[in-house]
């Protein structure tokens, strides 16, 4: 078994960032490995609870939101950290925007995946 960290700094909807984080989690947990993902800048946006795209939703570009992707992640042993310092600046309650399951850390959290990891993929 491997350990994989993901350092996530793309916001859910500017960027296919975190679809590519979400399945290559997805392919590291379903081989038995260990995954954690560390939500830095906009990527602190991705978890966050509730998020609507009707429009998009209702012509098939999401089949699900980004948290509900990393909420299944969550279930199956991932660890999923945000940065405390980019959910604050970003307005973001943890408390009641976060699911069950979603860490909010700091940078060491960050340095401590990036030395525990044995691979690290930056997205």
């Amino acid at each position: 078994m491997i350990h994989v960290g993901f350092l996530l700094t793309g916001g859910p909807f500017d960027s296919e960032r975190w679809r590519t984080a979400y399945e290559l989690g997805r392919a590291a947990l379903d081989a038995g490995h260990a995954v954690t993902y560390f939500h830095y800048l906009d990527g602190a946006y991705v978890p966050v609870a509730d998020q609507h795209l009707p429009d998009c939703s209702d012509a098939g570009l999401y089949d699900q939101m980004p948290t509900e992707k990393f909420q299944e992640l969550i279930a199956d042993g991932a660890e999923v950290i945000c940065c405390g310092l980019c959910v604050n600046a970003r307005g973001i309650d943890a408390e009641t925007d976060y699911p069950d399951g979603v860490e909010v850390g700091l940078l060491p959290d960050l340095a401590d995946t990036i030395g525990e990891a044995d691979r690290v993929i930056s997205l």
